[in-house]
C-alpha cells in the first residue's frame, strides 16, 4: 500500500508540474475561438421561417474551448471578457423574400445586415462587434422572420468569434 501511495504522490507531483508548465505557455488565459459556415454541404436557401430563428452554422472550422454549439447555433461565454464576433450573409437573386440577419446577445439585437432583391444577381454583407460578455451570455446570428439566406457550397454565410481578453 505504501508503494502505491508513493507512486500516486509522484504522479500527482508530475501532473502539478505539467499544469504549471501549460499555464506558463498560455499565460493562464482561457482560449476561446470558433469559426463556422452555415451549410455542411450542398446548396440552397435557408428560410424563410415564420418567426425569427437562430441560424445553425453546421460546418465548424474551429471550436477551441467548445463554446459554440452547432446544434443550436449559439455561442455561450465560459469566461467574463471582451469578445470579437463577425458574421456574413449572402443572398441569391430573388424577388421576395429579402435577407435580414442580426447578431444577437441574449435576445438583444446588436447589429444587422440587410439586403433586398434588385437588378444584381446576388449580394453579400458582413458586420462585426466587440462586446463585453458575462459567464453564460449567449451570442448567435438570427435570421429574421420571412427572410432567406443562400449558399452554394462556397461558405458565404459564416459566424466567428473569439475572446480578446478576460476582465
Amino acid at each position: 500500500m505504501d508503494e502505491k501511495i508513493s507512486l500516486l504522490e509522484t504522479k500527482l507531483q508530475n501532473t502539478e508540474k505539467e499544469v504549471l508548465e501549460l499555464r506558463s505557455l498560455t499565460g493562464g488565459t482561457p482560449r476561446v475561438a470558433f469559426s463556422a459556415a452555415l451549410r455542411e454541404s450542398g446548396s440552397g436557401d435557408t428560410g424563410p421561417f415564420n418567426t425569427a430563428t437562430p441560424l445553425k452554422y453546421r460546418r465548424v472550422f474551429s471550436n477551441t474551448g467548445s463554446s459554440y454549439n452547432p446544434s443550436t447555433g449559439i455561442f455561450t461565454a465560459v469566461v467574463k471578457g471582451m469578445y470579437f464576433f463577425r458574421f456574413s450573409m449572402f443572398n441569391n437573386l430573388r424577388s421576395v423574400p429579402s435577407s435580414v440577419v442580426s447578431l444577437m446577445k441574449n435576445s438583444e439585437r446588436l447589429t444587422s445586415v440587410w439586403d433586398t432583391s434588385g437588378s444584381d444577381s446576388n449580394d453579400m454583407g458582413s458586420n462585426a462587434v466587440v462586446i463585453l460578455l458575462e459567464v453564460g451570455d449567449n451570442v448567435y446570428v438570427e435570421l429574421q422572420a420571412n427572410r432567406i439566406v443562400y449558399d452554394d457550397g462556397m461558405n458565404y454565410n459564416t459566424f466567428s468569434g473569439f475572446l480578446l481578453f478576460t476582465v
